[in-house]
């Protein structure tokens, strides 16, 4: 994988929690081992646990900036209490190229937010209320979203979980086809269910095992973890060799990316040009070419995604899915609708749309 650096992205976190708390037990059938002692930034994961003499009041955490050396696809998203978090976020950082993201409450959580013994705190009332789970931020807005392919998501353990705001943020985006990684930090707990209860927010993207560190785990542990990923490789100027097509028609507009393969090598001579398209069983629309494409290469079959522009060759028509459909022969993948499919899905009967590359 090509490892480079480019902008840090750095938001102020303010929330600590520096307690002597038992250690993380099971949670939603988790087996997690006990322990007498437990991270600063991890509520414990049952209420049988001693509670903490006291809560000392929170700092700000700040990510150091660097000025970026060159591009990279990997962004390290993170929500530290007391910094444990934010250390192991750094450390993977350094160790893809990577850029952070400092997940920030827009309400800062305070020490008395932060006391687990109390259950009218703010920490214990998320916990067990599901309608608080919506935790506001400061911002969701990452720069260049769609430039990473693999997301690093990192949290400290509360109750054997992911604290809320955690779910806040993966609600924020399309997760579609990226590459997630989770880690926590935990004084004794594995990162258990934490990780699979989040993967019901983004469940087409491709997730990997996740990592449990404790609160002074080494970067030369950290990054002989990130060595051992599986993690996708970096195209280098994806945005300048990926050809972009951009679709217009009445009310709106759409843009397409293509693949490169014969299909869309030989669509491309046909541009610019002006197609009629109709909807068809509900969930896309077609288009009938005056052309025959290659299919050289061509899958035998292909499953079709909500997005994807495709060639149904039996036909010789184009077909843009925006519901689902099921697997078939004959369908070859051109590319991907990146926007404007709502837009286009809306569309009734047969209606003109003009066709032509983005310069």
């Amino acid at each position: 994988m090509k490892f480079t650096w480019k902008k840090i992205f750095s938001l102020s976190l303010a929330a600590v929690m520096a307690l002597s708390l038992a250690a993380c037990g099971q949670s939603n059938g988790t087996d997690d081992s006990q322990s007498t002692s437990q991270s600063q930034e991890t509520p414990p994961s049952s209420t049988t646990q001693e509670p903490s003499n006291s809560t000392p009041t929170p700092t700000t955490l700040t990510p150091d900036v660097a000025e970026p050396t060159g591009d990279g696809n990997v962004l390290v998203v993170y929500y530290s209490a007391s910094g444990n978090t934010e250390a192991v976020a750094g450390y993977i950082a350094e160790a893809t190229g990577g850029d952070l993201f400092a997940i920030t409450p827009a309400e800062p959580y305070t020490s008395d937010d932060l006391n687990w013994t109390d259950e009218n705190s703010r920490v214990s009332q998320e916990y067990a209320d599901e309608s608080l789970r919506d935790v506001e931020l400061t911002t969701t807005e990452v720069e260049n979203w769609d430039s990473y392919d693999t997301v690093f998501i990192g949290y400290p353990i509360w109750w054997g979980q992911a604290p809320k705001i955690i779910y806040t943020f993966l609600e924020s985006y399309d997760l579609d086809g990226v590459t997630i990684v989770p880690f926590c930090t935990s004084g004794s707990s594995g990162i258990g269910s934490s990780a699979t209860n989040l993967q019901s927010l983004a469940p087409n993207a491709n997730w990997l095992s996740g990592q449990r560190f404790s609160g002074s785990a080494s970067q030369d542990t950290v990054a002989s973890w990130v060595e051992g990923l599986d993690l996708p490789e970096a195209s280098a100027d994806t945005e300048d060799t990926q050809t972009q097509l951009r679709l217009t028609f009445e009310g709106g507009e759409a843009v397409v990316v293509l693949e490169d393969n014969a299909t869309t090598r030989d669509f491309l001579t046909m541009l610019p040009t002006t197609l009629t398209f109709e909807d068809y069983a509900g969930s896309e629309k077609i288009s009938y070419l005056t052309q025959d494409l290659s299919t050289a290469d061509a899958p035998a079959n292909y499953d079709p995604q909500v997005g994807d522009v495709t060639l149904y060759e039996p036909w010789g028509n184009l077909a843009i899915f925006y519901g689902d459909a099921g697997s078939s022969s004959g369908l070859v993948p051109m590319g991907h609708v990146e926007s404007g499919l709502e837009l286009l899905s809306t569309m009734d009967g047969e209606f003109e749309v003009s066709v032509a590359v983005m310069e």
